[in-house]
């Protein structure tokens, strides 16, 4: 993203989000900013919070206009001389005028000189493909779509249009991806998934991976994330779901439509995750296991055995979230307890 050098004022930008101005409704606006480092001439918002929280941050509020929901509207005017603009959701409304100051770069339709791409490539129209990128034979790259420097596409590859890949992704042999998509640098989609079995004559013998990946429509997949190959058959990831950096997930696994799986999660093989699924940082999923849809898993927990009902879950193994708040706070009680008894033991 590339900052703009426009400016607006603020009536102009509370039209676009269809919100009503409370202040000088002419100052001019030329960057955003986040509430916790103010900048004059700047467009911040304030998600719902306390009226403590707000009143430090509105403090220091220089010249400025402040997206604000009607809820929260008169914690922020009793502390602040900004313009405030008044919206439904503020943080949306913050999306929405993102792009008035900042814009997407793309480089332009082309294939590098240094670019290797095999004779029986089908590529589609204003695709760009950049410096060092190898495209194997057999491969379909759609309309739109860019590879940027260092790119590496194995035999047999299907990528829809829209499909932005960024430096260094490898997509393995047989993989097929659908339309707007992005993969972060340094992914690799379908290397061979982890499959090893004992045998007398080798002592552990690799079981060929000889399937492949299919990715759905709008998925979004961060940097040094690893998706394997099936075994037989596809590792899978529905549409609209978003990966973060540092993801491990094991061949065979089935991702539903728009889950969202946050850094250093690694999901063992065959397992279904279902549609709308959250799975919080640093958890671990083991293999053969099913998630319903719906159900979210906090940070750090270890899923050691299916989850058929939606629900909120935390531990390891996981449990219902009350639950296990409640039993947080029972070990707490048994551990001041026993600190009590020993003392008065002593005594």
């Amino acid at each position: 993203m590339r900052k703009t050098n426009s400016s607006y004022p603020v009536h102009e930008l509370s039209a676009k989000v269809q919100g009503n101005v409370i202040g000088d409704n002419s100052l001019l606006i030329e960057g955003l900013c986040a509430l916790e480092t103010p900048q004059a001439s700047h467009l911040a918002f304030i998600r719902t919070r306390s009226a403590e929280q707000v009143s430090k941050q509105l403090a220091k509020a220089p010249a400025m206009a402040i997206l604000v929901a009607q809820d929260m509207l008169p914690n922020v005017l009793s502390e602040t001389a900004a313009s405030v603009i008044v919206v439904t959701d503020p943080y949306n409304a913050f999306l929405d005028l993102l792009p008035l100051f900042f814009e997407q770069t793309k480089p332009p339709p082309g294939i590098h000189p240094s670019a290797i791409i095999a004779e029986d490539v089908v590529i589609g129209a204003a695709v760009s493909i950049g410096a060092h990128c190898n495209v194997a034979q057999g491969s379909i790259i759609g309309d739109n779509s860019i590879l940027h420097p260092h790119v590496s596409i194995y035999e047999g590859v299907t990528i829809g249009s829209n499909v932005e890949l960024f430096s260094g992704v490898r997509i393995r042999e047989g993989s097929i991806l659908g339309k707007n998509i992005t993969i972060h640098d340094n992914s690799v989609i379908g290397a061979d998934g982890f499959g090893y079995t004992p045998d007398p004559r080798y002592g552990i013998r690799k079981v060929p991976q000889v399937g492949h990946v299919e990715i759905g429509n709008r998925v979004e997949i961060g940097a040094n994330t690893c998706i394997d190959r099936g075994s037989i058959g596809a590792t899978t990831i529905g549409a609209g779901t978003k990966i973060d950096n540092l993801v491990q997930i094991g061949h065979n696994v089935t991702v539903g439509e728009n889950c969202l799986i946050c850094a250093h999660v690694a999901i063992g093989g065959s397992t279904v995750i279902g549609a709308g699924v959250i799975i919080g940082g640093a958890s671990g999923v083991a293999d053969h296991l099913y998630i319903a849809p719906g159900t979210r898993v906090a940070g750090w927990c270890g899923v050691t055995r299916s989850i058929t009902e939606p629900g909120d879950y935390m531990g390891n193994p996981p449990i219902k979230a009350g639950q296990w708040r409640r039993l947080q706070v029972r070990l707490k009680q048994i551990s001041e307890d026993r600190a009590a008894g020993r003392k008065a033991t002593r005594k």
